[in-house]
Order: C-alpha cells, then structure tokens, then sequence
C-alpha cells in the first residue's frame, strides 16, 4: 500500500505545471523592458503603468466573463483558447508602431491570462483526486513561482538587445504553452466544469449555486485568502514594499535579492504547505501563512534593518506559497466548489484585491507615510484568519452532527 504523500499525481498535473512554467517565465521577461518600452515610445510613467493595470483591468473582465463560458466550452479548449489569445497579442504588442497600439495589445493580453488561471484551476480540481489536492496544487505554483523567478533575469538580458525582443519572447513561449496543453492534455479533452452536467444528468440551477456557495464559511474563507493574496503578497509586495526599500536607502542591486529571496521561499512554502496539508488537514497550514503574512508587514512597521527586511521576504514568500496552495484545494473539497462559478470567483476577487490593493497602499503612503499603510494591509489578513476560525468552527459543528 503506497504511505499517503507517496502515491503519484496525476500526469495532467506536471503538463499544468510546465504550462504555467513557460507562461510565468515569459510574463517575468517582460517586467525588465517596461522601463525601456516606455522610453522606446515616449510614454510617461503613469501611461506606462497603465500597461499592469490595465493588464489586470482586463483579468477581472475575463474572470467575469468566464463564469458562463465555463459550462459551455471544455476546460481544455478554454486554456488553449486563452493562451493562444495571450500569445498573438504579446507578440503584437512586441510588434506595436506606437505607444497607444502597445498599451492596447498588452492591456488587453489580460484576457488571456485570466483564461489560463481560471480553466488550469478548474482543470486541477476536475482531474486531481482530493486527497491530493494540496500537492497538485502545491505543485503547480511552484512551478509558476519558478518562472517567474527566472524570467526577469532573461528578460534583462533581451531587454539589453532591444527591448521589444520580451514581447515576443513572451508570445513565443504563450504560443509552446498553448501547443503542450492542447496535444499533452488529450487526457482531458471532454472534461468540463462540475456545475456544466450536474447529478444524474441535471444542471444545477445558478441561484442554487450562488446560495450554496455564499452561505458557506469554507468558500467564503477561500475567497478571503485569496482576497488577501491579492491584495499583500501580490499587490502591496510588487510595489508598495519596493518603493519603502527605496526610501529608506536600499539600492536597486539589494532589493532584487531580497525579491529573489522572496519568490524562492514561496517554492518553498507553496511546496511545503501543500504537502502538509494532504497529510495532516488543511486547517493549520493556512492559519500558518495568514500568520506569516501578517507578520512580514509588522516587521515592516517597525524597522528597515538589512536583517530584519531578509527575514520579512522570507515571510512573504512562505505566506505566498502556503495562500495560493492551501485554499485552492480547500476549494476543492467544498461543496459546488468545482464549478464554473466558483473557480471564477475565486479568480475574480483575486483581480480585485490585485487593482485596488496597490492603489489603497500606495495613496495611503503618499499621504501618511508607508507605517499606514502597511498597517491597512493587516485587515484582509485579520479578516482572512477570522474566516478561517469561523470555517472551522462550523466544519466542526458538522462533523459532530453527522456523527
């Protein structure tokens, strides 16, 4: 008999992984050349901010959008769709004659990306088994964190030559990424989101889910860490947190490593926590890494020693990991957590948290100073940990009922 942990995940998982891999990799490339793009073209900093945020804006469209789309199509030909998308417009924004023609192809590349989080997420939950939920998707974000730990330093490189040359890097490995999800998952070419074909053939009603899915704790603690990642370990690290490095004196050199140090740890964590929830429960893992969160922007308050700040992006990055591997599968397990709507959801809040977080820590930096703002981003994690409790205590509660 295998030991639990032991027994092999599914194929489906390792071809996902190398998916996002390629797809992270080239995103990371990109953010080197921005600088050099907005010089090429002759935008301004804001207009060349509006590339991220615009880039996000259109996330949270698709995300939207996706909510019905993923009961009508199969999850496998959404991703290659999405990914195909996102490959011609990177290409054509590499390609772009003018500034305004480049911000519109790589705002509107959003779309794709949106498409690959949402149906590879659904896919994971539709193909692997819940037992190894934590796993599967431990795995998978490690292997994004792996991309996009690499990318920036290729993508400095390429910028050196010319830097349209990351676009179309960018495009090309989006372009591999589509070829491996459409001839690598032949597996699940008919796989389709849960609510798609419900029990005994039925289609589970939208109210139905909605009302089932927002008067559950366990989804709504989902969404809260997700909410939280989005808006902290997302938002607030990429570009509040940099700005503070700044400004207290780190040069440029100093604050990549301590970036690096951060996306390595999250391996780490997004490795760890997921195994670790699969063998002993979901429960402590994820108060672990509110925890772990929380206290790298406590750190972060009260000091801005070299030593201090390493151990805050060692936080950041178990944080990081544990909060994308952890709730992911606790969706999995929760009840019309499967489906379209959910998984869209799940995304969609993400996207949120990802405009506004940025924007809220970065207001509040510019008028009361970054100890502000970095107390503001303890909210989502004591929200997130609230739910947390209330989720348990309820999961609880049914458990001894049923017995």
């Amino acid at each position: 008999m295998t030991a639990p942990g032991r027994e092999r995940l599914p194929t489906a998982v390792w071809i996902l992984a190398s998916v996002t891999f390629l797809t992270n990799l080239g995103f990371g490339v990109v953010g080197p050349a921005l600088p050099a793009l907005a010089d090429l073209f002759d935008i301004s900093v804001t207009a060349a901010s509006i590339a991220i945020s615009g880039f996000a804006a259109f996330r949270l469209v698709a995300s939207a959008s996706l909510t019905g789309l993923l009961k009508r199509w199969r999850l496998r030909k959404v991703l290659f769709a999405g990914l195909l998308l996102q490959a011609v417009r990177s290409v054509l924004a590499g390609l772009a004659p003018d500034g305004v023609s480049f911000l519109v192809f790589r705002s509107v590349s959003g779309l794709g990306s949106a498409t690959l989080s949402v149906s590879a997420t659904a896919l994971l939950l539709a193909l692997v088994p819940a037992h190894q939920l934590g796993r599967g998707m431990s795995m998978y974000f490690a292997a994004g964190s792996l991309g996009a730990i690499s990318g920036p330093a290729v993508g400095g490189f390429l910028a050196i030559a010319n830097p349209r040359i990351p676009l179309v890097f960018y495009g090309t490995a989006l372009f591999l990424a589509a070829m491996i999800a459409f001839f690598a998952l032949g597996q699940a070419k008919d796989v389709r989101t849960s609510d798609a074909v419900g029990e005994d053939g039925v289609v589970v009603k939208m109210s139905t889910l909605w009302r089932s899915l927002m008067t559950n704790p366990v989804f709504i603690t989902v969404l809260m860490a997700h909410f939280a990642v989005g808006w902290a370990l997302y938002g607030a690290r990429t570009t509040t947190v940099p700005l503070y490095l700044g400004a207290v004196g780190f040069t440029t050199g100093v604050i990549g490593v301590f970036m690096t140090v951060g996306a390595v740890t999250q391996v780490i964590g997004s490795t760890a926590a997921g195994f670790a929830s699969d063998r002993w429960g979901r429960d402590l893992p994820l108060v672990m890494g509110i925890l772990a969160g929380s206290g790298a922007f406590v750190v972060l308050i009260f000091t801005g020693d070299f030593t201090w700040m390493m151990v805050t992006f060692v936080l950041m990055g178990l944080a990081g990991g544990a909060l994308a591997a952890v709730p992911s599968a606790m969706l999995g397990e929760t009840k019309y957590g499967s489906t379209g709507l959910a998984v869209a959801l799940y995304w969609i809040v993400f996207d949120i948290a990802a405009i506004i977080g940025p924007l809220a820590s970065g207001m509040i930096a510019d008028s009361a100073g970054f100890a502000p703002a970095f107390m503001v981003v303890q909210i989502p994690f004591l929200l997130t940990l609230l739910c947390a409790l209330w989720s348990w205590r309820w999961s609880a509660k049914r458990r001894k009922k049923q017995q």
